[in-house]
């Protein structure tokens, strides 16, 4: 009897058992497709971050190149070139000049409230912007650039300047040389005085 009891007792523990496992491994593969669906939508996020980034660094990129691809490369290129030739035919002519003017500038007296510091010499070539006063050394003159074209550079004090062209500061015994001028906004300069 007692035996006969425990199977029926068994018999009914078992199909409570055999529930209890299944909804436990029901409980189980809801979690796993939670964890699942989780997991896919954080990797669709991600993708879709990563895709925008790249979007980005695309487009970064082919702005950049448009950029580069405006001429101010070769302007500047072309510029380099011009003060080559100009400073080696400057040299050349330099050396030609009787020794006799290059005593007379130095023999020049100057006014010690000159500037002599933070300052361009006499005679060195120099590049010169719109709109930034250069002070040149031991001379009154201040080289102040208003405007400046493709073959012309307009200077406070001296006027407009052709390229290769000289004018005068008048009163000072100085007179400024442009030697080049690009559209781009740079000019080459340079000053000498008696």
């Amino acid at each position: 009897m007692r035996r006969y009891r425990r199977l029926v007792l068994i018999d009914r523990i078992i199909p409570f058992l055999a529930a209890f496992v299944g909804l436990v491994a029901l409980a189980g593969s809801v979690l796993v497709q939670m964890h699942g669906s989780a997991e896919r939508e954080r990797i669709a996020e991600e993708m879709a971050r990563l895709r925008l980034s790249v979007e980005m660094v695309t487009r970064q990129a082919e702005e950049l190149a448009a950029a580069a691809d405006d001429g101010t490369a070769e302007g500047l290129l072309a510029l380099q070139e011009r003060m080559d030739r100009l400073e080696a035919e400057w040299e050349t002519a330099a050396a030609a000049a009787p020794a006799s003017g290059r005593a007379d500038s130095a023999s020049r007296t100057v006014d010690p409230s000159w500037p002599t510091e933070d300052c361009i010499p006499t005679g060195t070539r120099f590049m010169a912007t719109p709109g930034e006063p250069i002070p040149i050394c031991e001379t009154p003159v201040v080289i102040s650039v208003s405007a400046i074209t493709d073959d012309t550079v307009l200077v406070d004090g001296a006027g407009t300047i052709v390229e290769n062209g000289v004018s005068q500061f008048p009163d000072t015994g100085c007179s400024v040389t442009a030697f080049s001028a690009d559209i781009q906004g740079f000019a080459e300069l340079r000053v000498n005085c008696q």
